[in-house]
């Protein structure tokens, strides 16, 4: 009997844990900047972001962290106190990043679309 109790209980727990890493819908948290959570747990938040062309995404953090361009990027990073430099990516490579505080803008003339990774 305490069997199948075991299995429906850790079958109602992977399933909570599933749920809670499902897509959720976009939210555009600065103008022009969409963002979709693809997973979130206790380890990584993975998002899929797309910026319109000139849009910024303000001043904001992240924990160490890679992006996987899906589109051709062409953005520019501003961090506090070093010259802001234009990163750009093809579609297809990555990139990684220490934890950082930062502003980026598309400055590219259509939008992109990049898979962001934070470890947590």
């Amino acid at each position: 009997m305490k069997k199948p109790i075991l299995m429906m209980l850790s079958v109602i727990l992977f399933m909570a844990t599933v749920q809670k890493g499902i897509a959720q819908e976009k939210v555009e948290k600065w103008p022009g900047v969409t963002i979709k959570v693809l997973t979130d747990n206790d380890k990584v938040n993975v998002s899929e972001v797309t910026f319109n062309p000139g849009a910024v995404a303000e001043w904001h953090s992240h924990p160490q962290y890679a992006v996987y361009a899906v589109t051709n990027i062409k953005m520019k990073v501003e961090i506090k106190d070093k010259e802001p430099v234009v990163v750009e990516l093809k579609a297809g490579q990555a990139m990684y990043s220490p934890a950082v505080t930062h502003q980026t803008t598309n400055v590219g003339k259509k939008p992109f679309t990049a898979i962001v990774t934070e470890m947590k």
